[in-house]
């Protein structure tokens, strides 16, 4: 395979893939390309459709079928031959707080699904994807804590308003808390910290908003980001890549799923 100079293979490489958007989180089928090391604030459920694929997790590499991640882990992928069904489930989700007793106190760990369906990649819609992400918790899942109520009343403000600044005083504030207190609780509960979460939603939210001919200036803006630079430096960091960079390109087309 040939690289350009951004470190990337051209696209006519790659075959497209589909982007499923939900408000708390999203899913991807198809065939992928590469990455580098980056952190998702998200966790992320990662299933080779066709046969093993190479994950990198925390600097070392190993070959799986399927594998879950934790939020806010460094990690990489190498789909290779593979189509891939990828899902990022938001810290504060149902989907991975009935998951996360998969992978106890480490930052990943290997699944075995061999007893599930494997997802088919022939023209899935919302509805199916969904259903897969549910058979799934329905097998390997546990029933779901409730997150501590001023922790997920916080969650649903900052997607609600989405601040440009993170004002911790404020939130603790509405919800009886100290900002010190506050800080502490949100990252025991969701296994991130507050500043990054919000740096999550705001990336959701460009994702949700990319169209074809945007300019990425706009879509900062549009985003809740101070301005363009914040937004590349985000997505790098997060995905090591811009949505324009999958889209534009045709490897993923988007479907956004009950979103506004």
């Amino acid at each position: 395979m040939t690289w350009n100079s951004a470190g990337r293979a051209p696209a006519s490489d790659y075959p497209q893939g589909t982007l499923f958007l939900w408000p708390d989180h999203w899913q991807v089928v198809g065939r992928l390309m590469p990455n580098r090391p980056h952190r998702h604030i998200s966790a992320s459920l990662l299933v080779g459709l066709d046969q093993t694929f190479q994950l990198q997790v925390d600097g070392q590499w190993r070959r799986t079928r399927a594998a879950i991640v934790s939020p806010d882990v460094i990690q990489a992928l190498d789909p290779g031959d593979t189509s891939m069904w990828i899902a990022q489930m938001d810290p504060d989700s149902r989907y991975w707080r009935a998951l996360r007793h998969l992978v106890g106190g480490v930052g990943s760990a290997d699944l075995d699904l061999g007893h599930l369906d494997v997802p088919s990649v022939q023209e899935p819609g919302c509805e199916a994807v969904e259903r897969w992400l549910e058979d799934l918790l329905a097998s390997v899942g546990r029933p779901v804590e409730p997150l501590d109520e001023r922790v997920s009343r916080v969650c649903d403000i900052l997607r609600r308003e989405l601040p440009e600044k993170l004002d911790v005083s404020l939130l603790a504030g509405c919800v009886g808390l100290s900002s010190s207190r506050l800080s502490h609780l949100f990252r025991q509960q969701t296994g991130v910290p507050l500043r990054r979460f919000l740096l999550h939603l705001k990336m959701n939210r460009a994702l949700a908003f990319w169209e074809p001919g945007k300019s990425v200036s706009r879509l900062a803006t549009e985003a809740g980001f101070y301005d363009q630079p914040h937004l590349v430096r985000t997505a790098r960091d997060m995905f090591d890549a811009l949505p324009s960079e999958y889209v534009t390109a045709g490897w993923f087309k988007v479907c956004r799923c009950q979103l506004p």
